[in-house]
């Protein structure tokens, strides 16, 4: 029996992983939760469809996060999807300690309240799937984006169709 060939994996040192997956542009979510009567909430842009039968969604939050340890306690969240007119209250809601009910949140493109249906521990974070229960979808709908460690505007251009 012959040995197999056993390929040497390149080094993937920290910098060279964030720039890959900031290479790929996500849109970001508002996560909330009340615990013991106290809002809780964190910014995402690890926010997934997963099914649509039955519907499911999932995002990521990270393992050491003090909001998750909290939230997961609840047996549902809501997800806010951010519109482009959020950018300012993304950043400042993503930063630690953030007070992130000190405004209200006008207009999300879309609210989700989903039954936390299950985590899975992936790596440094969990990987967090929620039932969903009821949904409103608003418009005009142009969506918040995060990009290579930015958050932006995304602008849907009409593709023309190609001529026959």
């Amino acid at each position: 029996m012959a040995a197999a060939c056993v390929m040497p994996v390149p080094t993937l040192d920290d910098r060279r992983v964030r720039d890959a997956f900031g290479s790929f542009p996500t849109g970001v979510a508002f996560v909330t939760a009340s615990v013991d009567g106290t809002p809780v909430g964190m910014i995402v842009s690890t926010f997934t469809a997963v099914s649509l039968d039955p519907p499911l969604v999932s995002f990521c939050p990270a393992r050491d996060s003090f909001t998750w340890r909290r939230m997961r306690r609840a047996s549902t969240v809501t997800i806010h999807v951010l519109g482009e007119q959020h950018a300012d209250f993304a950043r400042r809601a993503a930063e630690p300690g953030a007070d992130r009910f000190a405004e209200p949140l006008h207009d999300p493109l879309a609210v989700i309240e989903c039954e936390l249906d299950a985590a899975h521990p992936a790596g440094d974070h969990w990987i967090v799937v929620g039932r969903v229960r009821s949904l409103h979808v608003s418009s005009p709908r142009r969506p918040l984006v995060y990009f290579d460690g930015e958050f932006g505007a995304f602008d849907p251009q009409e593709i023309p169709c190609p001529q026959t």
